[in-house]
């Protein structure tokens, strides 16, 4: 009875660990207060005269949202995700901190080691903000990717497959997918995190990367988790060239053909603004969400989540395969050896 105690209590904190942490970009403190944000953007966009709290929870939590076929994958996807994906994240972060010794390692080879440098809170406040965009770079650069490569695409298809929005779409994601991110991690930070522990030193790592997190937290407060609802927020025409809105990934989701490959960023939205992807609404839009080109869901249930990504990639490949043009000749054709004349040899 003990050992059972003791398996549910793991089995309760796997799942409800960071659910219930202060400084989860996912906790419950950051979806609540991301919710009483959206209030006033409620009462901006519908008026001052009909609002009220009860109009309100009534608008936020609607019935076909929270109790549709899409809330119910998205929460089995979530299970999955904490009890078995936590190797996933350890994954990141050792990839990266090994790729980034091999760096430093490789520095101290070729230039010999030099006495660390040290720095004060100013210092260690900018290498945290080059990482914190070190890593939102990859994040998007992995979002791109994953819909402008076909076979990628067939993973961030789960993501895409949402036909409702809620928090927990944030979580709606293929391991493929973040394998993926550790990939493109390894080439955005790992080299400054590599350059960053030749000059600073292995004692600057922890202070930094947990800074790099408390700059994630705070944007999770900025009401960054209405970004998977239908609360529309946008931070303006400035603001929204600087950080992603929930407005603008919103408009990330919709099925409408002029919002396609549009705003990509996680955190900042200038990726977006500098490569050519940001969208910029001019007022409020309505909005469908759920992969355009499908009328049919792909993904009703965890298991078709899981294995139909690679179904879907297995047939871009063959296809590719099918429609690729014979290969060139690697040299030109040797001409013709004219036939001999009547009685020669």
């Amino acid at each position: 009875m003990t050992g059972l105690t003791e398996g549910t209590l793991w089995l309760l904190e796997r799942i409800g660990g960071t659910f219930v942490s202060p400084l989860a970009r996912d906790g419950l403190l950051a979806i609540v207060v991301s919710f009483v944000i959206g209030a006033f953007a409620f009462r901006h966009y519908f008026g001052r005269e009909g609002f009220s709290i009860r109009a309100y929870l009534r608008y936020a939590f609607p019935r076909r949202v929270y109790w549709s076929r899409t809330c119910a994958v998205d929460l089995q996807i979530m299970l999955f995700d904490r009890l078995f994906l936590p190797m996933v994240w350890f994954a990141r972060v050792l990839s990266v901190i090994a790729v980034a010794q091999m760096i430093a390692s490789g520095l101290a080879a070729t230039t010999g080691s030099i006495a660390p440098f040290t720095g004060g809170p100013i210092t260690y406040g900018l290498l945290a903000l080059m990482l914190v965009l070190a890593y939102d770079l990859g994040t998007y650069l992995t979002h791109r990717l994953s819909h402008q490569v076909p076979v990628l695409w067939a993973f961030h298809r789960v993501h895409h497959s949402a036909e409702e929005l809620n928090p927990l779409t944030l979580l709606r994601k293929h391991p493929v997918y973040s394998v993926l991110g550790v990939l493109i991690d390894c080439i955005t930070v790992a080299p400054l995190q590599g350059l960053i522990l030749f000059a600073f030193g292995a004692t600057s790592e922890l202070p930094l990367l947990t800074m790099v997190d408390y700059g994630f937290t705070l944007f999770a407060f900025m009401a960054s988790n209405l970004r998977h609802t239908h609360i529309w927020m946008s931070w303006g025409p400035v603001l929204d060239k600087i950080f992603v809105s929930p407005a603008l990934h919103q408009i990330h989701h919709s099925r409408a053909e002029r919002h396609f490959d549009r705003n990509f960023g996680e955190v900042l939205a200038i990726w977006d603004w500098m490569l050519g992807t940001h969208y910029q609404p001019r007022e409020r839009e309505e909005l469908t969400f759920g992969i355009g080109d499908e009328p049919v869901q792909p993904h009703p249930h965890l298991a078709a989540a899981l294995i139909e990504p690679f179904v879907y990639a297995w047939r871009v490949l063959r296809k590719r395969r099918e429609s690729a043009p014979a290969p060139q000749a690697t040299h030109p054709p040797l001409p013709e050896t004219p036939a001999p004349a009547d009685g020669q040899a």
